[in-house]
């Protein structure tokens, strides 16, 4: 996975970036929902849920942004998929959104391994790391 300034190319997107938010995203909703569905207090229900929509709300985000991007490299990524990863494609220039998608997919993917590690109690990243505090 890719250190926050490391330059990324588009390979990197689609091959890992992308998938890894997606596998983090699935395992974050399933444990969400699991917990909405054996709470029995009516605030951990509703703690879980505004949970779930923020996190989804974040996701969405990110993947807007990424979109975004490879619209930007559309004749670029088309080789790298024909390629079949063989092809890095070239290194990506994200706008200021892009590169804060970009970082926010990857800190949601670290936090979710940690997890899975045992070093974190939760899947669910935090403010503190990954969702956007509102200003």
């Amino acid at each position: 996975m890719h250190r926050h300034g490391t330059p990324i190319t588009l390979n990197d997107l689609i091959y890992s970036i992308i998938p890894n938010l997606n596998s983090a995203e699935k395992l974050v909703f399933a444990t969400l929902e699991s917990l909405i569905e054996t709470a029995s207090n009516p605030l951990d229900i509703l703690k879980r849920t505004d949970q779930r929509q923020a996190f989804g709300l974040e996701v969405h985000r990110i993947r807007i942004n990424l979109e975004h991007l490879l619209d930007r490299y559309r004749t670029e990524l088309e080789a790298v998929l024909r390629s079949e990863g063989e092809y890095t494609g070239p290194v990506v220039d994200p706008d200021p959104q892009e590169a804060d998608a970009i970082r926010s997919a990857v800190d949601i993917y670290i936090h979710v391994c940690a997890f899975q590690r045992g070093e974190r109690p939760n899947p669910i990243p935090g403010r503190e790391s990954t969702l956007r505090k509102l200003s």
